[in-house]
């Protein structure tokens, strides 16, 4: 049974009337200060490859994962385009990210984070088969989390959000940072 626990789900709206909320988003990398503002402003593909970048930086794996440079890998088809390309030359915590395209599933494990796009045939295949790999998966396909997925891009009207299974990314052995979960408009605890 799938149990969710309700985070703030309007940051811009307690950030402008929170001035301890305003203390801690200053922390924060940019589009996490705001990132429903920021889905406002800027093309919904935009935002989801800010979002992925910034997911590296709030999530920490073990020792036992490539820790030399961070994968980005990515499913096809997907919508994030040339948006990618904001992604070129880019480091996480001193370390180059990489952007993998059209990795084939066998390979998966080989990345850190994996993008799967909604409308992937399967996409509840691929964090089936990755279940206790230090991998974390993402995805905007609806009701990806229920599919053993560690964060879902949520569109909540014209506003991007994510949601996490903690769960799912404790089975990873990755630690998602606290800064991060409060963000989080759901947590997803399975039990």
């Amino acid at each position: 049974m799938l149990r969710t626990v309700q985070r703030g789900g309007e940051l811009c709206r307690k950030a402008a009337a929170s001035k301890r909320w305003a203390g801690a988003l200053l922390a924060l990398p940019l589009i996490f200060a705001h990132p429903a503002c920021a889905a406002e402003t800027a093309n919904e593909a935009a935002v989801k490859v800010a979002f992925l970048y910034n997911f590296f930086k709030f999530i920490e794996w073990p020792e036992s994962a490539n820790q030399s440079k961070f994968n980005l890998c990515l499913v096809t088809p997907h919508d994030l385009g040339d948006n990618l390309l904001a992604l070129e030359g880019k480091t996480v915590n001193g370390k180059p990210l990489a952007v993998l395209q059209d990795v084939p599933a066998k390979d998966l494990k080989t990345c850190h984070l994996v993008f799967i796009g909604k409308s992937t045939a399967n996409a509840g295949d691929i964090p089936r088969d990755l279940k206790g790999v230090p991998v974390v998966t993402v995805s905007d396909k609806p009701g990806f989390l229920q599919q053993n997925g560690t964060i879902g891009l949520v569109q909540d009207g014209n506003r991007l959000n994510f949601e996490v299974n903690l769960d799912n990314a404790n089975a990873a052995n990755v630690r998602i940072s606290a800064q991060l979960l409060k963000l989080a408009r759901n947590l997803n605890l399975n039990k």
